[in-house]
């Protein structure tokens, strides 16, 4: 099969689009990375972008950490580390050998 030039590029530029695109939702989450309490943004989204985990603030100073669809504009809850009690603005959490610390 003989490809010329052109039609290789017309594939490559097909093809690329996809691999950039779940490239740049990708955070490498290494031992000793943490996340703070401060707003909405502080969250590891998962290699598909699908869902997150982090800290979302659920009332004026009360924060939890869940896990939620990431992809729909209403970012829905799907599980939650103690649910019946909220941490204040600056509680972090962080991954150790052991786990995550917080």
């Amino acid at each position: 099969m003989d490809f010329s030039l052109p039609s290789a590029f017309h594939l490559l530029i097909t093809f690329l689009p996809p691999f950039f695109s779940i490239a740049q939702t990708y955070i490498k989450i290494i031992l000793g990375s943490s996340l703070t309490a401060l707003d909405n943004n502080s969250f590891w989204p998962s290699l598909s972008g699908n869902f997150a985990f982090g800290f979302q603030q659920i009332k004026s100073g009360g924060f939890l950490l869940p896990i939620w669809f990431n992809r729909v504009p209403e970012k829905t809850i799907i599980w939650s580390a103690n649910s019946n009690s909220v941490v204040k603005s600056g509680s972090k959490v962080q991954l150790t050998t052991n786990g995550f610390h917080a």
